[in-house]
């Protein structure tokens, strides 16, 4: 319990400090993931193709977009008991508590105002005006150049992601921290963070559109500042005490898990529409 305690106090005490090293490791992180995935991508597709091929004919189209479903329900049943496993851990006297507590004291008691004032500038591209400005300019773009299922899959992602997290939120009615300052307020429940759910969403859908869409020597970059974003905004959160660092957290969980379902549910209808469309031999 006191290492965790004096984690928190650390942390409280040097927001910026956590801040930039955090980022540091996060994109280190992200990059090495991304040089790794070219060896694993090869070697995995020589052992799996014989299955794939299989798998893969049109007739096998509408399995594997049910298959695809089933599997997507399943993720988010997880996502479900994961957040459930969180709040038993924050709604008890446990080393997590302890640290959400402790953690949101220290920043309200240490946190300057120039560093408030920083963090929120940098949490409005986690905003909901924000986001909506963004999802509304890309759907439009993106139907413009006939790219009918992405700008779909753009537009449920975003909505499907808000409606899931005031469905946690409501669930869990946790009660946000203590902040006495008003440079940021926010009402409503805290867990998850809705603004952790919705940048993760909204940034990595912009990624995973720039990997469909763009050159390659664009990926990596908007990847990465994909991630940057995506932790900048969470931590944002936290040092405004709007938030405990659980609720981002569960956030970044239920954002992450919602877009890998609606990135295996894109292509799986992309796939069905394509054998479809394929002549049957």
């Amino acid at each position: 319990m006191m290492d965790v305690q004096a984690m928190a106090l650390w942390a409280g005490s040097h927001p910026l400090t956590v801040w930039t090293g955090g980022l540091a490791i996060a994109l280190v992180a992200a990059a090495a993931a991304w040089a790794a995935n070219g060896p694993l991508h090869t070697h995995g597709a020589r052992w799996v193709a014989p299955w794939a091929e299989r798998w893969g004919a049109p007739q096998n189209a509408g399995a594997r977009l049910l298959a695809t479903l089933c599997v997507a329900a399943l993720l988010l049943l997880a996502c479900a008991q994961a957040l459930a496993a969180i709040a038993q851990e924050w709604a008890a006297p446990t080393a997590w508590a302890l640290f959400d507590d402790t953690l949101a004291a220290t920043l309200r008691a240490t946190a300057s105002v120039a560093t408030l004032t920083l963090f929120a500038n940098l949490t409005h591209a986690g905003d909901t005006a924000v986001l909506t400005v963004l999802a509304v300019a890309v759907a439009g773009a993106l139907w413009l150049r006939r790219y009918r299922l992405l700008a779909l899959g753009w537009t449920a992602a975003l909505a499907g992601n808000g409606l899931l997290t005031r469905g946690f939120k409501h669930t869990f009615e946790r009660v946000r921290p203590v902040h006495t300052h008003e440079i940021a307020v926010a009402d409503g429940f805290s867990f998850p963070s809705g603004h952790s759910s919705s940048s993760l969403v909204a940034y990595g859908m912009l990624a995973y559109l720039a990997l469909r869409l763009l050159p390659a020597r664009w990926h990596l970059p908007a990847v990465l500042l994909a991630v940057a974003t995506v932790f900048t905004v969470g931590w944002s959160r936290v040092v405004l005490q709007v938030h405990f660092a659980s609720d981002v957290l569960a956030g970044w969980l239920t954002g992450g898990a919602w877009l890998v379902c609606c990135v295996m549910v894109m292509s799986g209808i992309g796939h069905w529409r394509r054998s479809r469309a394929a002549p049957v031999a």
